[in-house]
């Protein structure tokens, strides 16, 4: 540091950069020139933090510390944080500095007066890294050796390990940190929290959120209430450009405001409850909304229009401004839409395969899967069960279609005079076919689709994709579409064989004739199937971790790296190179399970971090045992069976024998024929990426992952050759705009209030979403696997979230697929939107034993993370206790 570098600046200074004061001393500098109401105070620059480290000699010490923990995960980064707050504490302050504070501290002119000291990283309050909650701030400070102390340690927390975690895992080079400080009166708030000009949750730019409670606002910060929210509309203010306009207010939330943090008569803070009769009150008035939300927009309009988080305080009638930063990762603004049919008089409805098409589609995806593939397999499945009659008579193709980029399939029916007249042949045909139909599934499905759909992976497998020609590639990508299409009528063929003896089944299970609340989940479990020999082998996994060789060190390092690490920290460790082959084995054998049928989404071999998870929990969790839950539930089967027998008399005991037997022919299969579907992704996205490979060497497309972005047209038009750069934007903006859709919450069918019939015949019995209301508190869904549980939920919408899943608690979701398989053994419980009997998520539920309804249609609408609710798999409702 030069002796011309200033060790403190006012608060209004115009040198205030990024650079000299950090973060959060720039945004308030700011903010006090633009002359908005911030307390007086003033900021301790990073060149005192740089002359400290430089007086004592810490920078290398510091650097050498963190730089031998970072490899060794958390524990180690916490032991390394202890060891460097020690250095801070045992280092002593330049006295040129501590006298440069001393004077800027008593210039405020109060002796001892109270005043927050808050931490300014040169790393944080930016748009792409916030840094929230991972330096110090220290309020209610009094006095001058209380002061320096608190600048000290706003100073060490540069080093906490969360910030060193965060730092590590956003790439940012600590060498290059400092911090500054910001010191301001302490305002002794009577109500304080947050205001975001933007909705952070939804991204919509037309309304401000505003949290509120008693006190100061560290209680809202750091969560430790639930605070009041209101949700105005600042059009209005937008439009009248006056401060005293309209508040706008469109929605209250008044938080259990059960505690508040205050400021006491000394040193620091204290947490005292808030009195019973306030908990209920409004922490806001009228004109305060108004009051901030006016000066929110003053604040925004000064960093050019970005979107602000701000925290504020009101004390004396009084609005202070504390922190103005950008609001980071602020989704896209929402899309307006409506769920309009492509035509008139069409019907559409999310069943079928579409279940297993959660999110908006590719592009590509939905030209060669959903248009192409899935219309060549309906051809080639009535042709070879020989259905008397054309399937133009009875639909108006194509038979699955979009809507705002969501798949559907066809809901609405011709019935012309052409097919009644072939109903007299059509229905001999049907009781002359269905027998052999029925007996011919499985076979046909186990001797003939896989075989053939697997020959096809493999021989586009042994194409060697970088000699290949760019029409190969291509060729490829779309002969693994269809496969795949084509293969799923087969499954479908067994996937509905199943669900009509399961409904038989269940029907007559739960009629009055049988004794007793049983369904026929209990007698469809503890079968063998894929998904139980894939629990299995990570079991073995986890027990070779427990008690290998060196398993003391590999199982100190699995515990403390976090999954989405582990494969990094493998190499070179003892063990981690028999760790890291094993979980390949297990990827090689089950990695190409699909998170959505979508091929744009990776497989598990190339995202396994859920299996990764899966893998830490049985680690932690050593006694569970898939085999042991396993044969209880053949045991549980085997006892409800005898049971269910000695109950019923001569008749019923022929027809319960006789359903059991056509259910359990079938049932097993399910899941073994769903374990198929999306086999081809890893070969295809391997042909498809080095596809967009060259076509980026070429200046076509900006990122190989753009390919997907493309119809089949354009990639031809594309491999024919040359440079056609308007496609590089188009497949940006197509990606743009699906990640938009992600947010969106398809309705079960198009038209919203429409039902599903043919004719007379009302088939909504056979929808896949049930329709509760917005605002219920018991969701009704299908019943697919049996109990009752009760716990917290964690809210997981995609693969995006799977790290969010917390053991122990009940999974709720849009559907699953198999890659999700691995969430189901921290689950109690299993509810999605989507889905019924013949899903995934109902089969796998029941083989782990766990309680699930499926197909509520918006239980991730009403319900978010840490909720308590039930889940009763036998009457098929989801009720929301908190």
């Amino acid at each position: 540091m030069t002796a011309a570098a200033p060790i403190v600046l006012p608060l209004a200074s115009a040198e205030a950069s990024l650079e000299r004061v950090g973060g959060k001393g720039r945004s308030l500098a700011a903010l006090a020139i633009a002359d908005l109401p911030v307390p007086v105070g003033f900021l301790v620059s990073t060149d005192a933090y740089r002359g400290f480290v430089e007086a004592n000699a810490l920078q290398g010490p510091i650097l050498e510390i963190v730089a031998n923990a970072a490899p060794e995960g958390t524990v180690a980064v916490d032991a390394a944080s202890t060891e460097i707050q020690s250095l801070f504490e045992g280092a002593s302050l330049p006295i040129h500095m501590a006298d440069a504070i001393r004077h800027a501290y008593a210039a405020l002119g109060e002796v001892d007066l109270p005043v927050a000291v808050r931490s300014s990283a040169t790393a944080e309050d930016l748009g792409e890294l916030s840094f929230a909650g991972q330096q110090d701030t220290y309020l209610n400070v009094r006095g001058e050796a209380a002061l320096l102390d608190a600048v000290r340690r706003c100073w060490a927390s540069l080093w906490t390990a969360r910030a060193i975690d965060y730092r590590t895992r956003m790439d940012i080079d600590g060498r290059t940190l400092a911090m500054g400080v910001v010191v301001q009166r302490m305002v002794d708030a009577e109500v304080s929290g947050i205001l975001f000009t933007a909705n952070p949750t939804t991204g919509d730019r037309s309304e401000l959120l505003i949290n509120a409670s008693f006190g100061l606002g560290e209680a809202v910060v750091g969560g430790h209430v639930t605070p009041d929210t209101y949700v105005l509309d600042r059009g209005i203010l937008d439009r009248t450009g006056r401060d005293d306009g309209e508040v706008g207010l469109k929605e209250t939330l008044i938080g259990t405001k059960t505690r508040m943090i205050i400021a006491t008569a000394e040193q620091g803070t204290v947490t005292r409850p808030v009195p019973d009769g306030r908990r209920d009150e409004s922490s806001l008035s009228a004109d305060s909304l108004r009051e901030l939300a006016s000066l929110s927009l003053r604040a925004e309009r000064l960093f050019d229009g970005v979107p602000q988080d701000i925290e504020w305080a009101i004390a004396d009638g009084t609005c202070w401004l504390l922190q103005s930063r950008p609001i980071t990762n602020l989704p896209a603004p929402p899309l307006r839409v409506t769920w309009d049919p492509p035509a008139e008089g069409v019907k559409l409805i999310r069943r079928q395969v579409v279940e297993n098409m959660p999110d908006p589609l590719s592009p590509l995806f939905a030209d060669l899967y959903l248009r192409e593939g899935l219309d060549q397999g309906m051809q080639q499945l009535l042709a070879e069960v020989g259905m008397p009659f054309d399937i133009d008579d009875f639909i108006e193709r194509p038979f699955f279609r979009t809507v705002n980029g969501f798949a559907y399939c066809l809901a609405s029916y011709r019935v012309s005079w052409r097919l009644l007249r072939r109903i007299p042949k059509i229905l001999v045909w049907y009781v002359r076919a269905l027998p052999e139909l029925m007996r011919s599934l499985v076979p046909h499905w186990r001797d003939e689709a896989l075989p053939g759909y697997l020959a096809t992976i493999d021989d586009w497998m042994a194409v060697d994709r970088t000699v290949a020609s760019d029409e190969e590639l291509l060729a490829g990508v779309r002969a693994l579409a269809i496969a795949d299409a084509r293969y799923w009528y087969s499954v479908a063929m067994v996937m509905g064989a199943a669900k009509v003896t399961d409904g038989l089944l269940n029907g007559f299970l739960t009629s009055r004739f049988v004794p007793g609340n049983l369904t026929s989940g209990v007698f469809l479990r503890g079968f063998p199937s894929k998904t139980l020999e894939a629990q299995r082998d990570l079991e073995a996994i986890a027990r070779n971790i427990n008690r290998g060789d060196s398993a003391e060190s590999l199982l100190a390092l699995v515990r403390a790296t976090p999954a989405g690490e582990l494969l990094g920290k493998l190499p070179g460790h003892p063990g981690g190179g028999a760790l890291l082959r094993d979980i390949q084995q297990y990827l090689d054998a089950y990695g190409h399970q699909i998170y959505t049928l979508d091929f744009v989404q990776a497989t598990q071999a190339e995202d396994p971090l859920p299996v990764l998870l899966s893998l830490k929990a049985l680690v932690n969790d050593g006694s569970y045992d898939i085999s042991a839950r396993q044969a209880a539930m053949e045991k549980d089967r085997e006892l409800s069976k005898k049971t269910t027998l000695e109950s019923l008399g001569r008749l019923r005991r022929w027809l319960f024998k006789k359903f059991l037997r056509w259910a359990q022919n079938y049932g097993p299969y399910r899941e073994e024929a769903l374990f198929y579907i999306g086999a081809a992704w890893p070969t295809l996205r391997h042909l498809a990426l080095e596809l967009g490979r060259r076509l980026v060497e070429v200046g076509t497309l900006a990122s190989p992952e753009d390919v997907f972005y493309l119809d089949s047209a354009e990639l031809e038009a594309a491999c024919a050759g040359g440079a056609i750069p308007e496609f590089a934007q188009q497949a940006e903006e197509r990606r743009a705009l699906r990640n938009a859709r992600m947010r969106l919450h398809p309705p079960g069918m198009v038209p919203e209030k429409d039902r599903w019939k043919i004719g007379f015949i009302n088939l909504s019995l056979w929808e896949t979403q049930k329709r509760n209301a917005k605002d219920s508190n018991t969701l009704e869904g299908f019943a697919v696997s049996p109990g009752k549980v009760t716990g917290s939920a964690s809210v997981i919408l995609s693969p995006a979230d799977f790290a969010e899943m917390q053991p122990g608690t009940i999974l709720v979701c849009p559907t699953t697929t198999p890659a999700w398989t691995p969430l189901f053994t921290q689950a109690l419980g299993l509810a999605t939107d989507i889905g019924g009997i013949l899903a995934h998520g109902s089969i796998v539920a029941r083989e782990y034993g766990i309680p699930a309804v499926m197909g509520t249609g918006n239980v991730t609408q009403r319900i978010v993370s840490g909720q308590r609710i039930t889940v009763d798999g036998d009457a098929g409702t989801v009720t929301i206790i908190e």
